[in-house]
């Protein structure tokens, strides 16, 4: 299917108490998104503990979902790899699955631009399915230049982006320069900043807890609804706690987002993991899921669980 600009919420990976993958639970979740008015799904993206599973795990996770999911939205479908040859023998495996391939790079040891560059292109080269970059610098380590970016998203096959560096002036230079490439931010309340100018949407993880919200959020911007706009970006303003950090009240994080991502230079340099917290919020939803997460990711807390419950009491669903 063609992906479509939009919001894409990223499937978190339910796991039983003794941490085998849930698919019970997992089939449940699946079918909370496709009941929804949401774009598109992405499974084992960075929200989905991706890393955490093996490559037989994750292609069973793959064919579970296709075989859910069919025709009925585009499906995307993250790759983690630490070579080209890792990536496209990821790839070749998901032929006939996936939509589009979110491709994540994380070399083990530091490479030169112009080599990293060259694993792009033949990954590219080789695969089934048109890819969306993914650059998300606070795990890899590669900050990339302007330039050094739109060299990435010329590459053909390359198709698009999910910039999980929420960095305002990179979003508006590379649309500027590509203005074709699929933009994708790795944050609702960002795309708002950027639809302006060009960006798809957004791959997001307080997407995964409002669906409904978000994407009733990306078309009020695109009709430039602006009572129902204000509205909606205050709910899921609301949420931003639980998919970022639950000791920091709502307006200080808004205030310091709005701050990062003007600033000149991206300024987020490292990220903390949410899992448990976002699960939690689903099982609180109605989600027959455990909160549990692949060790060592941190379990969730009691102070947390009640942090959580507090924020979803306050929100009119």
């Amino acid at each position: 299917m063609t992906i479509k600009n939009g919001i894409y919420p990223v499937i978190h990976t339910p796991l039983l108490e003794d941490e085998s993958i849930d698919f019970k639970g997992f089939d449940k979740c699946l079918g909370y998104y496709l009941d929804t008015d949401i774009h598109g799904l992405t499974i084992l993206g960075s929200g989905g503990e991706l890393p955490y599973f093996s490559d037989q795990e994750q292609l069973k996770i793959v064919q579970y979902t296709y075989n859910k999911v069919q025709n009925k939205k585009p499906l995307i479908i993250g790759v983690n790899a630490y070579s080209s040859a890792q990536a496209i023998e990821k790839i070749t495996a998901y032929k006939g699955y996936s939509s589009y391939i979110l491709l994540l790079l994380t070399p083990y040891y530091k490479s030169s631009f112009e080599n990293y560059l060259k694993a792009i292109e033949n990954i590219a080269q080789h695969s089934t399915s048109p890819i969306l970059f993914y650059y998300f610098p606070q795990i890899t380590g590669h900050y990339f230049s302007n330039q050094q970016l739109i060299k990435l998203l010329s590459i053909k096959n390359i198709i698009g982006i999910k910039d999980s560096s929420l960095h305002l002036a990179t979003a508006r230079t590379v649309l500027n320069k590509l203005p074709d490439t699929r933009y994708f931010s790795g944050l609702t309340l960002v795309y708002e900043h950027i639809a302006a100018h060009g960006a798809a949407g957004a791959i997001c993880p307080i997407a995964t807890i409002l669906p409904m919200q978000a994407a009733a959020f990306f078309e009020d911007l695109n009709l430039n609804n602006t009572k129902e706009i204000n509205k909606r970006r205050t709910v899921l303003k609301s949420v931003l706690p639980i998919a970022n950090n639950l000791n920091i009240s709502v307006s200080v994080q808004n205030s310091l987002l709005n701050i990062l991502i003007r600033s000149p230079k991206p300024l987020i340099k490292s990220v903390t993991s949410p899992h448990a917290n976002i699960k939690e919020a689903l099982s609180l939803l109605g989600l027959p899921i455990h909160a549990t997460v692949r060790s060592p990711l941190a379990p969730i807390n009691y102070e947390s669980k009640e942090k959580i419950a507090k924020i979803l009491a306050s929100i009119k669903i």
